[in-house]
């Protein structure tokens, strides 16, 4: 999923990669980040607590607000939309829940940079590097995320019955995960 903001004039791109096999999460992050532009800048996350591309794309909207309205938790975009993702106002909290671990098969990887083709040559750079094509289906929801996700996030049985429209528990998860991330920017 690709996004124009106008507002700070950048472009997102939000995908995953399925069946990696990351032996050291760190040496991973730090691999790819030594390849790709300084001009962008990138977040890779847990994909088995994503709740949809609008769950990353709300959490790094929300970080660039932080920013503009200097209520940034911390120094980088890219850690902010990390505690966004998380909903946790702790950088060590956020990646312990949401960052990459070395167990992790499935990422969802959040990059944003002002021109559109050195987004694309990016992806297709990481893509190239970790011998994976890009895979959406890692953010979407299914049964199994759900669980997961509403145990990590304190999503309650009644919490998700208050919120679901026409069985669509789905769009459940995802409302009350986007309202969480709405409600961390008041916590700052």
């Amino acid at each position: 999923m690709k996004k124009y903001f106008k507002e700070s004039k950048k472009f997102i791109l939000i995908t995953g990669f399925k069946n990696l096999k990351i032996c050291n999460a760190k040496d991973f992050i730090k691999k790819i980040r030594e390849k790709i532009s300084q001009k962008i800048w990138i977040q890779f996350f847990d994909s088995s607590l994503i709740a949809t591309w609008e769950h990353l794309f709300f959490a790094t909207l929300n970080a660039q607000l932080s920013f503009k309205n200097n209520s940034n938790i911390s120094k980088s975009m890219e850690i902010e939309t990390l505690l966004y993702a998380s909903t946790q106002n702790q950088i060590d909290k956020a990646i312990k829940i949401i960052g990459l671990k070395n167990e992790t098969d499935d990422i969802a990887i959040v990059m944003v940079g002002k021109n559109e083709n050195q987004i694309d040559e990016t992806l297709l750079e990481i893509s190239e590097s970790i011998g994976k094509e890009p895979d959406d289906s890692v953010i979407e929801l299914t049964k199994r995320k759900i669980k997961k996700i509403a145990k990590e996030f304190n999503i309650s049985e009644n919490e998700i019955a208050s919120v679901i429209k026409k069985d669509n528990i789905n769009g459940a998860v995802r409302d009350i995960i986007l309202e969480k991330i709405a409600l961390l920017s008041t916590k700052s």
